[in-house]
């Protein structure tokens, strides 16, 4: 249906949202982040229902994908599950309940908050992982809850942890008020990281190589398509054989280093859990379709929880999982 309102009145309209958008990250997120978390947290909540209804969020208003919502829809109708359109909607809404919990939760590692967040790893022994390590590990992991807290938390069991964060945080047409919060959001993580670092992957890749090299740890989200010109692979994923982007698969690969994935996931207010796919040799394709699995498993139990659900329209599957 084509909008009742004149070019001017939808004009006027884009620059009220975008100020508010500015508003909500130069200083509602940071507010938040000062208050007790029982607190911060329950305004999470409500932004991200808020934010539901509305259809925003940072890429929306910035970049013009105003269709995050209707795609978040039409990606899990993608998942090989029997779902009613009220259910399929639910997720849709809970997965910008996720997204703007982590994004609140970066304003608590920028406000230098972590130490008052209680974590509990899973299986026995998942705290060491990345401790006193002989070769690299890459641990893969989606965009999934509370990932990033994840990364947190690995870095405070010891070892240096790093992560692979993009550029497209910091594009020209996003509001200088998100592209601080991502800049605040990064460096606030590295405080955790035992000298780990967070690095663009468009800076080239030679400073991932020589952290693996070290025998450390990198975190590469892992349910991304393939960039036009990126290295590909095939993999079973959400019930398909689909094509994903395979540049954190060749790191661990030509570095002789293991390949694992995590789930980081609250449980209640400022308690969380994290759930480690045992890392395997990245040369082995038992492990990595082990820690495809792993990942599958946790999105199909949860699939509110999968704040990118509006990618998997673009990863098709080639063929379903025999």
């Amino acid at each position: 249906m084509k909008s009742s309102f004149g070019a001017p009145t939808r004009k006027l309209i884009w620059r009220c949202v975008s100020w508010l958008h500015h508003l909500d990250f130069a200083w509602l997120l940071p507010s938040m982040a000062r208050l007790p978390l029982a607190w911060g947290f329950s305004l999470a909540k409500l932004r991200g229902h808020l934010n539901a209804a509305t259809g925003r969020d940072w890429r929306s208003v910035a970049l013009g994908f105003r269709h995050i919502r209707q795609q978040s829809l039409a990606g899990f109708r993608h998942l090989p599950v029997t779902a009613d359109e009220s259910q399929l909607m639910a997720w849709r809404d809970a997965r910008f309940v996720a997204e703007a919990r982590d994004e609140y939760e970066a304003q608590l590692l920028a406000a230098d908050r972590v130490r008052e967040l209680h974590c509990v790893f899973t299986p026995p022994g998942a705290s060491i992982v990345c401790a006193g390590r002989s070769r690299g590990l890459v641990l893969l992991t989606p965009h999934y809850e509370s990932f990033c807290l994840g990364i947190a938390f690995l870095g405070r069991t010891g070892g240096v942890v790093n992560s692979m964060s993009s550029s497209v945080t910091q594009d020209p047409r996003v509001d200088p008020a998100v592209r601080r919060h991502f800049d605040d959001k990064y460096r606030g993580l590295e405080t955790y990281l035992n000298g780990g670092r967070v690095i663009d992957m468009e800076s080239g890749l030679r400073p991932f190589y020589r952290m693996l090299e070290r025998h450390e740890t990198l975190v590469v989200l892992a349910d991304a398509p393939v960039l036009p010109g990126g290295a590909a692979m095939s993999v079973n994923f959400l019930g398909g054989q689909r094509t994903l982007a395979a540049g954190a698969l060749r790191l661990a690969q030509r570095t002789g280093s293991d390949l694992g994935g995590f789930i980081c996931a609250p449980t209640s207010t400022g308690r969380y859990e994290l759930t480690l796919c045992p890392p395997g040799p990245s040369n082995d394709p038992a492990t990595i379709d082990r820690v495809y699995a792993f990942m599958s498993d946790a999105i199909m139990a949860n699939p509110g929880g999968w704040w990118a659900a509006d990618l998997l329209p673009f990863m098709p599957p080639t063929e379903p999982v025999a």
